[in-house]
């Protein structure tokens, strides 16, 4: 597969220039228009799922109708950024890089899902039963196209997901499952020079007791990482806190931590409620870990058999963050992950794609799905 890289630059610079963040269902929906058009054009079966005013359109397209999909490639067309950013940065390039607002998280990987699936010999076509996603919302944790995504999964054997490759090609087996908790615990104002009289309630002190039992999970040895990323209680130095807030990001590698996790937050409210103490959820979510099994990495024995035909080797690279592979691979099919072009920066201003990763990341992904047809 030969890239056309004229073409691919100046359809993502098309789609760079749409602002497509979370909040703004008008552009987000427009991303999808465009790829829904390109596969209409193709004779694809799409799919626009309406998910919430707010949201925009989740697209789905297929070559045929089927009881079971040889494979899903998967992207997300929202990006991090606020309505307006695009008219602070809009898509440039120079003889190296292109930058804007998503060109690498994500709309490089959507669209080479297009170029891939453009370019697919008729043979191959025919052989395998393929489904691909655009969705509207990742960055919030697909939130609301899970149910399609999952149900869609639950038919596949495989699901390719095209965010960013490592700089130096590598794809993605494994990724950090997520504990996101965002806690309010109310006790009793009072004066601090009457503690015991007044039977006040510090929940200063309980969210302090929460936090030393939630950091016993931190370990590198195991993999997890604890973050407590905000805190805020009091009014002033001599009022009991009636109200303190607390969020923690936690990260792990293993999928037991989960099940602890749960246990250890349960055992917590219960110790607060036991106190006196009121607790609140904002936020109380949970993201599986991407675990390979066997039949993961017996597949990617077979993904270095292709790589090694085109003369490169395959490499891999754990992840920290979180993708649609994480929660699709619960639902059955072997998931790889990063499988677009790459560059550096995404979720900041320096955001940037290396033109040169557009041909091998693109060509590599043409390859697998040619060598699933092979199989067949």
């Amino acid at each position: 597969m030969k890239v056309d890289l004229e073409r691919f630059l100046k359809e993502l610079e098309t789609l760079v220039n749409i602002d497509s963040g979370q909040g703004n269902p008008e552009g987000i929906t427009a991303v999808g228009d465009f790829f829904a058009d390109r596969f209409s054009s193709m004779g694809w079966i799409v799919e626009k799922y309406d998910l919430r005013p707010d949201t925009g359109n989740c697209t789905v397209v297929k070559n045929r109708e089927a009881e079971r999909y040889d494979v899903m490639l998967i992207g997300h067309v929202d990006t991090v950024f606020s309505y307006g950013e695009v008219a602070k940065r809009p898509f440039r390039r120079d003889e190296n890089n292109c930058y804007g607002v998503g060109v690498i998280d994500m709309k490089q990987g959507c669209l080479s899902m297009l170029h891939i699936l453009e370019a697919l010999p008729p043979e191959v076509n025919e052989k395998l039963n393929i489904i691909a996603v655009f969705n509207p919302d990742e960055e919030i944790g697909s939130r609301y196209s899970k149910p399609i995504t999952q149900r869609y999964a639950k038919l596949c054997d495989r699901v390719f997901v095209f965010e960013a490759g490592g700089s130096n090609g590598a794809v993605t087996v494994e990724r950090k499952g997520q504990t996101a908790l965002a806690v309010t615990i109310r006790g009793r104002a009072g004066h601090a020079g009457y503690m015991f009289e007044g039977k006040s309630l510090s929940a200063v002190t309980e969210a302090v007791y929460w936090i030393n039992e939630l950091q016993k999970f931190h370990s590198a040895e195991r993999g997890t990482s604890v973050n407590v990323g905000t805190f805020h209680a009091g009014e002033k130095r001599n009022i009991v806190a009636e109200e303190a807030r607390v969020g923690w990001d936690i990260r792990y590698e293993e999928k037991e931590v989960c099940s602890e996790l749960e246990s250890c937050v349960a055992d917590l409210v219960r110790h607060a409620e036991a106190g006196g103490y009121q607790v609140e959820f904002a936020v109380r979510k949970t993201t599986p870990a991407l675990v390979p099994d066997e039949r993961t990495w017996a597949y990617v024995e077979r993904m270095c058999a292709v790589a090694e035909r085109m003369g490169r080797p395959l490499l891999l690279k754990k992840r920290g963050g979180l993708s649609d592979a994480n929660h699709l691979a619960a639902c059955g099919p072997i998931c790889i992950d990063s499988l677009g072009p790459t560059g550096d920066f995404d979720h900041s201003d320096k955001e940037y794609l290396a033109i040169d990763t557009i041909q091998p990341h693109t060509e590599f992904a043409y390859e697998l799905l040619c060598d699933l047809a092979e199989g067949k």
